[in-house]
């Protein structure tokens, strides 16, 4: 087998393991939020736990996928995706690009659940502040 063929089929590989660790981490970020809610500071914990074990491998698969991209010739971006997409036999292109979009809708629903954490979070701090007395520091506050 060419090496081509298998940089190709470690890309895509990447691709389904990211899928797999982005829904895992979507599902975290709600547990993580009830956990919030709830006060379960144990629960809380364990779940940081372990979403902080899903960020490396996450971050190495990226980083494989923009050297994979490279070593073919293409753009670590979208437009380097797409053109490897290109290469490949009708059946496949289209499973690979679907599994494309798919990653890149899970990517943005974990984002705004983190998002969305960290605003309650910060509400919640905001009421602390408040119920000690505290005024919220300046900057948080125009």
């Amino acid at each position: 087998m060419s090496v081509k063929l298998e940089q190709v089929k470690l890309l895509l590989r990447g691709i389904r393991t990211d899928n797999d660790s982005y829904r895992q981490l979507h599902t975290l970020l709600k547990e993580q939020r009830l956990c919030m809610i709830r006060r379960a500071s144990d629960a809380l914990l364990a779940v940081n736990m372990q979403i902080d074990q899903l960020y490396p491998a996450l971050s190495l698969n990226a980083r494989v996928r923009r050297e994979t991209l490279l070593s073919l010739g293409v753009t670590a971006d979208s437009v380097g995706i797409a053109q490897v997409f290109s290469w490949l036999p009708t059946i496949q292109k289209t499973a690979a690009r679907q599994a494309w979009r798919q990653l890149e809708e899970n990517i943005a629903a974990c984002k705004r659940y983190n998002e969305k954490n960290g605003e309650l979070l910060t509400r919640q701090q905001e009421f602390i502040e408040t119920f000690l007395g505290r005024e919220p520091p300046f900057i948080y506050h125009p």
